[in-house]
């Protein structure tokens, strides 16, 4: 069993390869990932440079 601690960190959810669909299927799944969860979503695709440097730098924030 996890602990109940588990539940009170915050959640991140990072969607990959969104370059592959369409910018309104990336919304409909951000938006049923999103529904009745306390959690941010971002989205990376390997085409962009910064896509990595900003999940990296989101990361961090929630270690430090």
């Amino acid at each position: 069993s996890y602990s109940s601690k588990l539940l009170k960190k915050k959640e991140l959810i990072v969607l990959n390869k969104i370059d592959l669909i369409d910018e309104e299927t990336v919304k409909d799944i951000v938006d049923h990932f999103s529904k009745n969860r306390n959690c941010e979503i971002m989205t990376m695709t390997t085409l962009k440079k910064d896509s990595i440097s900003k999940i990296k730098a989101k990361l961090l924030t929630y270690v430090s």
